[in-house]
């Protein structure tokens, strides 16, 4: 048995709706840098269509206004009053309230996530294969994330803040 499937077995955390929103912001941060990553090597660039780095691009901003929707949940969740989420989007507080009051998800903040919060998020999912890619159950995807996240620090030679956590999603929540 190899050590993911060694790792697959672990049971899915029940995650209430605070928790799911954090998963869900995790997600779209995870698919963003997947997603970017393909920008990074060089040697196929004479295989690129025209336009397609461009095109990447403006994939990638519209997956962050997602990961923006999703920080003024997981803000909302945690109690951030309107007022600090405004002054940090350069925003008024009605600005915020009329262009993100739809991220307000407080109500399901006690609900288990998977009847909840996710699938809100669900409808937003920024897999670029979406649906295909987004797990049903958020403590499943928060596995999957341990498991990305530790392959991804593994590989930051020298970075200080990236050391390798084995449980960097699932410890806190």
């Amino acid at each position: 048995m190899s050590h993911n499937e060694h790792r697959d077995l672990r049971p899915a955390p029940a995650l209430d709706g605070r928790q799911t929103a954090r998963v869900g912001l995790s997600l779209a941060g995870k698919e963003i840098a997947d997603y970017a990553a393909a920008l990074v090597p060089t040697s196929d660039d004479e295989h690129k269509a025209p336009g397609e780095f461009a095109a990447r691009a403006v994939q990638i901003r519209i997956m962050g206004l997602e990961l923006l929707h999703r920080a003024v949940t997981v803000e909302l969740m945690r109690g951030t009053p309107w007022e600090t989420i405004a002054e940090q989007l350069g925003l008024t507080t009605e600005q915020l309230q009329h262009q993100f009051g739809h991220c307000d998800l407080t109500h399901l903040a006690n609900a288990a996530g998977i009847t909840g919060v996710w699938p809100v998020l669900a409808e937003t999912c920024i897999c670029p294969a979406a649906p295909v890619l987004c797990d049903p159950d958020p403590g499943r995807t928060a596995l999957h994330l341990d498991d990305w996240y530790l392959a991804y620090t593994s590989g930051q030679p020298g970075d200080p803040a990236a050391l390798p956590q084995d449980q960097a999603v699932t410890t806190s929540l």
